[in-house]
């Protein structure tokens, strides 16, 4: 089966913003990283936003499917955020820098921002868990959560942590402070 050439597209112009910046991203940046011909992914993407906006997408759509997969899997929410974490630094750093260095360079008054804020965590997905526990402000206990993962994943992946190297030890490590938060507002 021939692979989707939108897909290849939005997936090749991560790793160039991983790898270069988002200045880097032209049209002929993408035709050149994927050996098409010249005018090819301005035929599919005509403007840089839609481009800007498929390499969102992209992101949004592995991350969704990526925790869906975990998410099958029967695991208390800290195993279960600790191994999708985990998966974004062993996996998909080129998606976490791109994402980083898109929020930075998108206005907030953009359509695209909204969709990179929530393209790794979802409050809609984390707020049912502190209902069910029965936690007395889920929406706040849930944002403040995705606070909590946005910080471990911009310190393992471009902060201080980021120098370490990758071990099975690191979820181990990711786990302590998303058990500690789970268990001070009484999620587990």
């Amino acid at each position: 089966m021939k692979p989707d050439r939108k897909a290849l597209i939005a997936a090749s112009a991560v790793t160039i913003i991983a790898e270069q910046g988002t200045r880097a991203l032209t049209h002929r940046a993408v035709d050149q990283s994927l050996e098409l011909p010249a005018g090819s992914t301005s035929y599919y993407f005509r403007t840089r936003e839609s481009l800007l906006e498929a390499t969102a997408l992209h992101i949004v759509h592995r991350s969704r499917s990526t925790f869906d997969e975990l998410h099958e899997r029967p695991s208390d929410p800290a195993a279960l955020t600790a191994e999708y974490l985990d998966d974004l630094l062993s996996h998909r750093r080129h998606e976490l820098i791109a994402r980083y260095a898109l929020l930075v360079e998108t206005p907030r008054d953009s359509a695209l921002h909204p969709l990179l804020e929530g393209s790794l965590f979802s409050l809609e997905k984390a707020k049912p868990v502190f209902e069910t526990a029965g936690v007395g402000d889920p929406d706040v206990s849930a944002a403040n959560f995705l606070s909590l993962l946005e910080g471990l994943i911009f310190d393992y992946c471009l902060g201080s942590r980021s120098r370490d190297p990758h071990s099975s030890e690191t979820v181990r490590q990711l786990r302590i402070p998303i058990d500690i938060y789970l268990r001070g507002v009484g999620v587990i």
